[in-house]
């Protein structure tokens, strides 16, 4: 059985590598480029070559300071072994948080969803993520016994970024995300996509919004590069990131040349928002 997520496999091609190396600009340069600082930490997804987790992340490592590791299929991540995690993951110069799997099996019960879960993060501990995005649960009543086996770990429910998603924005759990503690995501594509402006306006998120998801727009099941978000979203954009001072933004951009023209982007357009305050 395969151990790598859909979409991914081992790529023998190094010369694409390498030569990906060479058409790219890393945050630092981009900052350097248009005479800015990002005042917030940036993170790119960890498939943006046609390899594995490994490799990817040693590619990345080059370019930005964080790294979303991306688990997408609960049993293909639990199966990973020293191959796709190895020990060395933990020496690249960057800081690490995980996309927790989006078929996590909620409907079987609770203490199904946990113990796959809890094997995530022993599999994961050994970059030790400073924290795990979640889609909400697609089972009602999930998210407040889930706090507690977390505390129960040792885990800050806070370190649960609750992500607002298509099939449900944080609106109809914003109660549970407040009363088990946990912090918050927001991702620009779903609340275009879905007109979710509701989720804006729910109190007190601001205070417990710790990272966003950028990109340009969320069209036939693909994450469209930042080029592609429309004028009323590069308002929303600009008005997010004046909040985004000690926040993760993560440029989810699965094509390798679309992130790193998204990452150039976003470094012209702050440029340009700065220039016309």
């Amino acid at each position: 059985m395969s151990t790598k997520p859909t979409g991914s496999q081992v790529s023998k091609d190094h010369d694409r590598v390498k030569s990906a190396h060479s058409a790219s600009l890393s945050v630092t340069r981009v900052e350097e480029k248009w005479g800015i600082r990002f005042p917030f930490h940036l993170a790119a997804p960890s498939a943006v070559l046609p390899a594995g987790l490994a490799e990817n992340s040693k590619f990345l490592a080059d370019y930005f300071p964080e790294i979303a590791i991306l688990f997408f299929e609960t049993e293909a991540c639990l199966a990973y072994t020293d191959e796709d995690l190895p020990a060395h993951l933990a020496d690249l110069p960057c800081s690490w948080h995980v996309h927790m799997p989006l078929d996590l099996p909620w409907q079987a019960g609770f203490e199904a969803a946990w113990q796959k879960i809890d094997g995530l993060l022993d599999k994961i501990a050994l970059v030790s993520p400073k924290a795990y995005v979640l889609h909400p649960p697609d089972a009602p009543d999930m998210l407040l016994p889930l706090a507690a086996k977390l505390r129960d770990k040792g885990v800050d429910p806070a370190r649960f970024l609750i992500e607002n998603v298509g099939q449900c924005s944080l609106t109809p759990v914003w109660d549970e995300v407040v009363e088990g503690g946990y912090s918050a995501c927001l991702d620009i594509g779903h609340i275009q996509a879905y007109d979710q402006r509701d989720v804006l306006k729910l109190h007190g998120l601001w205070e417990r919004v710790r990272m966003l998801h950028v990109y340009g727009a969320e069209r036939n099941m693909r994450h469209h590069p930042l080029r592609d978000l429309d004028p009323v979203g590069q308002v929303l954009l600009k008005s997010m990131l004046e909040r985004a001072f000690d926040f993760t933004v993560t440029l989810e951009v699965f094509r390798q040349e679309e992130l790193f023209d998204s990452l150039d982007l976003l470094g012209e357009w702050l440029a340009k928002w700065r220039a016309e305050k």
